[in-house]
């Protein structure tokens, strides 16, 4: 019986988000922005591995203040989390969005988290671009 029970929800959440998906993949936009997140996505990760394997062994320069100098340093791998995050945040943009699948204004919405997620990545590629001028060129 307990079986039975989670068979039907498995199935019921598989055929809700397939319906979803398809409502987000038939939406033309939504593809176009989805391709420049994953290739700003993809760079991010390349990049961010190159810093890791530039700097070794030696600490990563987290903050750099103008008035008074270094002011954090941290590990190499904190390099990660400025991609990591970029991530979570698409998906937390992906999650939230799936509930208006449904709604009459769901255009608009498709159109704000895109471009909202573009920015995101874009803010992220400056957030690497700063971390390696701080640590290479200072």
């Amino acid at each position: 019986m307990a079986y039975s029970f989670i068979y039907s929800r498995w199935y019921a959440l598989k055929k809700r988000l397939s319906s979803i998906l398809a409502i987000y993949w038939r939406y033309r936009p939504n593809r176009l922005y989805l391709l420049i997140v994953v290739i700003i996505q993809i760079l991010l990760w390349v990049f961010a591995y190159q810093t890791y394997a530039t700097l070794g062994n030696d600490l990563l320069v987290a903050h750099y203040n103008v008035d008074f100098g270094i002011d954090s340093i941290a590990s190499p791998k904190q390099i990660f989390n400025i991609p990591l995050l970029a991530v979570a945040i698409l998906l937390v943009n992906f999650i939230t969005l799936s509930f208006f699948t449904k709604r009459l204004n769901f255009h608009f919405l498709a159109n704000a988290a895109g471009i909202t997620g573009i920015m995101v990545q874009l803010l992220a590629a400056l957030a690497l671009m700063s971390l390696y001028l701080i640590n290479f060129l200072a």
